[in-house]
């Protein structure tokens, strides 16, 4: 019988070959012997690999139509308070098990190494309260994809993001 991967998987493996290909390799003086050096993860790109990386790729490039692209992109999100409350709203965030100063250091990589952008220069970062405060409110009743539709539609007027935001259509 012939294995079928799903579009995820098949995502995740492929973000992870090109990590593997994006990995730096030094070679010896003669170009004889190759050493190829360990890639480390700091704390938060370790729990971004492990809570976030399968859907939305190791690099933030998830393939089109599964999850929004992170990378040069989710930065934006936090111009303005409506889509800061956006991101702090999202179930798989508030649902992720971290403890808040871990899921806090996990969001500034996403906003501000990953997806950094102009919209996140001014930003203020994600504290541990924050977060702590955003888990114990109550989900919006707005659904989830126009709950991103207008944050992204403000963004997009307020801060001067980019119209190929709106590009993601979940299917």
């Amino acid at each position: 019988m012939k294995r079928v991967l799903a579009p995820r998987a098949l995502a995740g493996m492929l973000a992870s070959m090109l990590c593997v290909a994006a990995c730096p390799v030094a070679r010896a003086a003669d170009n004889s012997a190759v050493e190829r050096r360990a890639v480390t993860f700091n704390h938060a790109q370790t729990n971004y690999m492990l809570h976030c990386g399968g859907c939305h790729g190791t690099l933030g490039l998830s393939p089109p139509h599964s999850v929004p692209l992170l990378r040069g992109q989710a930065g934006w999100l936090v111009c303005d308070a409506q889509g800061r409350a956006y991101v702090d709203g999202l179930p798989n965030v508030t649902r992720a098990s971290l403890s808040d100063a871990d899921l806090a250091d996990v969001l500034n990589f996403v906003i501000f190494t990953l997806g950094a952008t102009p919209g996140s220069v001014h930003a203020a970062p994600f504290t541990a309260r924050e977060v702590g405060v955003m888990r114990a409110a109550p989900e919006s009743t707005v659904p989830l994809h126009l709950r991103r539709q207008q944050a992204v539609e403000r963004i997009i007027k307020v801060c001067g993001a980019p119209q190929s935001l709106l590009d993601y259509k979940p299917m």
